[in-house]
């Protein structure tokens, strides 16, 4: 099976190549840089990621936190992944391109794919009898482009094919959709908007569930949008978004049935500019999260207050950070409610063109997978890039996720370090290497477990 599924990557990561090669009355046209550059995990270019606080946990490269093969982090939440909100660069939904595109007229057509193989000494994250087993990855992307006189619209699908040597019950196929345009309608006004539809999977042992026999397979259709006035160098700007993101499970149904969730968010923000590279804001955010059966009492509201700065205080450092207040109200008396202090930041320091160092930091209340009332994630992140050579990077990783279940008397440290290599043998191939550990320790006996996963890469371009 394995044999198989081997062969089968290599032919369609090539064939996906020279197939979109070969396209009646296309055109292959020199690589460009995308305007909205925002790096895909696993596969992203070196130096290319922006400022982003959307999510507490998003740290994107070789080395992200996210990946589903390296499973560095996971803890519940619910904040929407897929366009850069809150972070004062409004009007950037749309999926960023990289390559070559093939040209039909006004259609930029963008193809890529990244074919893996590795070790996972602990699939399930289990505290002892661990399955220990080699993983095989395919990850195509293929990207679609329209331009019209400064707006920018595309259609996307980013998949993820992977399999389990020795734990075929672990195997997943994940897809995301995505249609978004940005839409610039004069200097001081912009429209981004996103439809998104996800079909994904917890993987065993990542959430508080019991652990079932295959990993949990959940849907999530999302729309979501963002409107900001007032122009770049403005005294004064303003941006509000709003998201509904619909999350079904499709298996399991024992244990899943009370995560079936409704969200809908909505969020407001003032930047005030009292420096020409610095500027203060003000956010209003609130998160209403229904769950749709009686089983959960989960359904609760979420309201934050924050204020911050943004910044760009030299050529070398860039960052963004807010601190507030959060209120999480449960709808079930069954459940106390959270208040408390909140927070979201990134710092970028890059002292030299070559080299950067990103720190992020985050404390957010998130909904419960089955223990607590709720969980309170306080994560501290330390990422260094380092461009060796115009052809060869390399990336450390250092994180922490400190979890404490509300009435749910559990306290875990989850720590994340790794360290990774890329390779670039001609403008459209790369060579990776990763190696990652990760060790949650729990004041709670049978939640600690170490997990060690080794991965190797071809990415391909056109």
């Amino acid at each position: 099976m394995e044999k198989k599924f081997g062969s089968l990557a290599k032919c369609s990561t090539l064939g996906l190549l020279v197939v979109a090669s070969q396209m009646v009355n296309a055109q292959v046209a020199e690589p460009v840089k995308s305007e909205t550059s925002e790096n895909k995990p696993v596969t992203n270019q070196v130096n290319e990621t922006p400022v982003n606080t959307t999510s507490s946990l998003n740290s994107s490269n070789v080395l992200s936190n996210t990946t589903s093969l390296s499973q560095q982090a996971f803890t519940p939440s619910y904040e929407l992944s897929g366009g850069r909100l809150g972070t004062g660069e409004a009007g950037l939904m749309t999926v960023p391109a990289k390559g070559a595109p093939i040209v039909y007229g006004g259609l930029y057509v963008y193809l890529d794919a990244g074919l893996y193989a590795g070790r996972n000494d602990n699939v399930t994250g289990s505290t002892s009898n661990s399955i220990s087993s080699a993983l095989y990855s395919l990850q195509p992307e293929i990207i679609g482009e329209l331009k019209n006189h400064g707006d920018r619209y595309t259609i996307s699908y980013l998949g993820d094919y992977t399999r389990y040597q020795d734990s075929s019950a672990d195997n997943f196929n994940h897809h995301d959709f995505k249609v978004a345009g940005d839409n610039i309608f004069d200097a001081r006004t912009r429209f981004g908007w996103l439809v998104d539809y996800v079909k994904s999977t917890d993987p065993r042992g990542s959430t508080d569930r019991a652990l079932t026999a295959t990993p949990d397979e959940w849907h999530a259709p999302t729309v979501a949008g963002i409107f900001a006035y007032g122009a770049k160098d403005a005294q004064g700007r303003v941006e509000v978004d709003g998201s509904v993101q619909h999350k079904r499970y499709d298996n399991n149904e024992t244990a899943t049935l009370g995560s079936n969730v409704n969200l809908s968010t909505v969020s407001a923000r003032f930047f005030y500019r009292v420096a020409p590279k610095t500027s203060l804001l003000i956010e209003g955010k609130q998160i209403k999260a229904d769950y749709v059966t009686d089983i959960s009492s989960n359904s609760n509201t979420d309201r934050r207050l924050m204020v911050g700065a943004t910044w760009t205080a030299t050529a070398a450092t860039t960052g963004i950070f807010k601190v507030g207040y959060a209120k999480k109200n449960f709808d079930s008396n069954l459940r106390s409610d959270y208040s408390g202090v909140a927070w979201e930041g990134q710092i970028r320091w890059s002292p030299l063109t070559y080299s950067t160092l990103d720190l992020v930091t985050s404390k957010i209340p998130s909904d419960s997978t089955g223990i607590g009332d709720y969980v309170v994630n306080t994560n501290y992140n330390a990422t260094w890039t380092h461009k060796w050579t115009s052809f060869m990077a390399s990336r450390v990783n250092l994180g922490l996720v400190k979890s404490d279940y509300a009435n749910g008397g559990r306290q875990d440290d989850l720590h994340n370090a790794g360290i990774g290599l890329t390779y670039d043998l001609r403008r459209w191939l790369r060579l990776s290497a990763q190696i990652n550990r990760t060790n949650r320790s729990s004041n709670i006996p049978g939640f600690d477990f170490t997990r060690n996963v080794f991965i190797i890469g071809v990415e391909s371009t056109l």
